[in-house]
């Protein structure tokens, strides 16, 4: 288990809950747009809507039914078949270009105001976020760049237009040519933008927002405020000292420095995460080795003890005590014997599976934790002395690499905690430590010195 795959685990279980807000946010503009829709086809059933829901054109309403489809099958909840998101996307980009083409064709661009609309027509603003959010959604694989920036232009068009339509209700500016969006539309649009950029919290730009930790923590809460911030000084200030700005222009303002402040706050945010994920990473691995710490040992072990009664597994533990490093560091020097504590802790590393603690306890002393049955420690054992072996047999090797192990069990139904378990590991080792001298200075004293860079070792118990 290394300290990447928590952060890992964390993050990812963040982003199963954002998914679950997109596909939320999309089945609520599906409804939306296709209570609007079937109102459009069917004339009673229109009569038992709200009243104003006609203010949504047929076209903008299955624009939004079509994005809101294929945001489904992007999170692939409902609506599992990515050829839904294809096909939502490309006849909404139809949609929306079009109506842009109609709008530039005739005099409805400027002739009727930014904001002028109908119950047949799209307003241009409206085509111009879905022929975004259509190339988002069509561009979900493409480079993380491109997509961030489209979300942002959303995120910069949808927070205008909520604007004018506030600033318009409030009273504070001089009114518009034109009406105000209607807010169902709006809604709509806000939907779509909140559940792509849930999706867009997997990586770039938007990424802090999905972090473990108190950066993303405090991101998630604090971002509707920063882009908020700027509409309420805009609006005081306004009161404080009366101007000739339209809602419109004073949203586009307002929008403009929410967008601005948004994106500085999660490129600081991000900095600051990796900061912190990287002090967390630092406090719980070994600097020499890149393994965990005694500290990341018991952390990390007891919520793998946890997880063992969980899932009714036996929990193993491998001591391990490294032999000969005193007289690596007094014959060749303290480097050779860091270095000899590396490679054996890159063997450890290599022998194990990343659900695997592996970690240096302190000196040349070494444990290895894990989900595994005792009766496949012996293949494991076996491996890592044929490596060993292997490394000390390399041409122009400095330094034997030797180590003496014990191993500890526990079941799952075993109340002893983690200490009790080192303790057993760490008794085996000392009692095989004593017989290998035992052995050795019976073999020396017998006068046949084993030769070699490989010591002689007795035969396991």
């Amino acid at each position: 288990m290394r300290e990447d795959d928590t952060i890992g685990a964390m993050k990812a279980g963040r982003i199963g809950r954002l998914s679950g807000l997109q596909a939320a946010l999309s089945v609520m503009v599906a409804i939306l747009a296709g209570m609007v829709l079937l109102g459009w086809g069917i004339a009673p059933l229109g009569r038992w809507l709200p009243s104003g829901w006609a203010l949504m054109p047929a076209s903008t309403a299955a624009a939004c039914l079509l994005l809101a489809l294929g945001q489904l099958g992007l999170a692939r909840r409902i609506v599992t078949h990515r050829s839904v998101r294809y096909l939502g996307g490309g006849v909404a980009l139809g949609l929306a270009g079009l109506a842009l083409i109609g709008h530039l064709a005739g005099t409805g661009l400027w002739g009727e105001g930014l904001l002028a609309t109908d119950p047949v027509r799209m307003a241009w603003p409206v085509a111009v976020h879905l022929l975004l959010a259509s190339l988002t959604l069509l561009l979900a694989r493409a480079a993380v760049g491109l997509r961030d920036a489209l979300l942002v232009a959303q995120l910069a068009l949808v927070l205008t237009l909520g604007g004018a339509r506030l600033f318009t209700a409030l009273g504070i500016f001089a009114p518009d040519a034109g009406p105000p969006l209607a807010l169902h539309t709006l809604a709509g649009l806000a939907m779509l933008t909140l559940a792509q950029l849930a999706y867009q919290a997997r990586a770039g730009l938007f990424s802090p927002l999905a972090l473990p930790g108190r950066a993303g923590s405090l991101l998630r809460r604090g971002w509707p405020l920063v882009v908020l911030l700027p509409f309420l000084i805009v609006a005081l200030a306004s009161r404080l000292a009366p101007t000739s700005l339209s809602p419109l222009a004073a949203a586009l303002t307002a929008a403009s420095l929410a967008i601005l402040l948004l994106v500085t706050v999660l490129l600081m945010g991000g900095w600051n995460a990796r900061l912190e994920a990287r002090l967390r990473e630092l406090s719980l691995s070994d600097p020499m080795t890149g393994v965990y710490n005694r500290h990341a040992f018991a952390v990390l072990g007891e919520q793998l003890r946890r997880l063992a009664r969980r899932e009714c597994e036996p929990l193993s533990l491998l001591y391990f005590d490294l032999d000969g490093v005193k007289r690596v560091n007094d014959e060749l020097g303290y480097e050779a014997g860091t270095r000899l504590i590396a490679d054996f802790a890159g063997l450890l590393a290599s022998h194990t599976r990343e659900s695997d603690i592996v970690a240096r306890l302190g000196g040349d002393e070494f444990a290895v934790l894990m989900l595994i049955h005792p009766g496949h420690l012996t293949g494991l054992l076996t491996r890592l002395e044929g490596e060993r072996q292997a490394l000390n047999a390399r041409p122009g090797q400095p330094f034997v690499i030797d180590y003496s192990q014990g191993e500890a069990l526990i079941a799952p139904d075993d109340p002893a905690g983690l200490s009790t378990l080192l303790e057993q590991a760490e008794s085996r080792m000392l009692a095989r430590k004593a017989r290998k001298r035992a052995w050795a200075g019976g073999a020396e004293a017998a006068g046949t010195p084993a030769t070699g860079l490989i010591p002689p070792r007795p035969a396991h118990d």
